[in-house]
């Protein structure tokens, strides 16, 4: 369930992003994607957390069970059934955890995210993975790995050398899609402080 000395308070007070870094541990990639959406709006932590959550809740059963496969199928079924994720890929909003959640769509990136947020907090060890074609949540070990792809509509079909991500590296990738976002859309100023953002993550530490 919710920690708030790491979560709601975290995000909702201002400089969560320096705190982020400052931590020795790196943070969960959902934690780092809400940090960096703070540096650049305004929202309330608080009913996001609530309703991730709420998610989680409906992942305990297949948690207690300790088979990766099967929670695999539900924590998807869970994502296209329910939720009904779409892609934005195009938008800075679909790059916005809170936004993403409200809207049920986003960039692969940031559904990978959620997806694995979601899981985290109902006890499953999901992580961020990424293939040459795109993002997806991961569950499962070193000698089988369940990929699982967030949106309703089809992607490509996972192929080449599987990459696990830290939460540093979530947050580059994402300050990276930011940061191409904001200047396509004439946000010189905002661009550039995405650009900062990013060469302040200690990626490769935690890796």
């Amino acid at each position: 369930m919710t920690d708030r000395g790491t979560w709601d308070a975290v995000v909702a007070e201002a400089g969560a992003f320096d705190r982020l870094l400052a931590d020795d541990a790196c943070p969960p990639p959902g934690l780092m994607l809400l940090a960096i959406a703070g540096e650049f709006r305004t929202f309330d932590p608080v009913p996001v957390s609530f309703r991730l959550d709420e998610l989680a809740r409906e992942l305990f059963a297949a948690s207690a069970q300790r088979d990766p496969g099967a929670a695999s199928h539900q924590l998807a079924s869970l994502l296209t059934d329910e939720l009904r994720l779409c892609t934005d890929e195009a938008s800075v909003e679909g790059m916005w955890l809170d936004t993403v959640l409200r809207r049920g769509a986003g960039h692969p990136l940031a559904l990978a995210v959620l997806a694995a947020e979601i899981g985290r907090r109902a006890g499953l060890a999901v992580g961020v993975c990424s293939t040459p074609t795109g993002w997806y949540a991961g569950l499962g070990g070193r000698e089988r790995l369940w990929l699982i792809d967030p949106p309703l509509d089809p992607g490509p079909t996972p192929s080449g050398p599987i990459r696990r991500h830290c939460g540093h590296e979530v947050g580059f990738a994402a300050l990276t899609g930011i940061y191409a976002r904001m200047i396509r859309d004439g946000e010189g100023a905002r661009a550039c402080q995405a650009a900062h953002l990013r060469g302040r993550l200690p990626v490769g530490r935690h890796t």
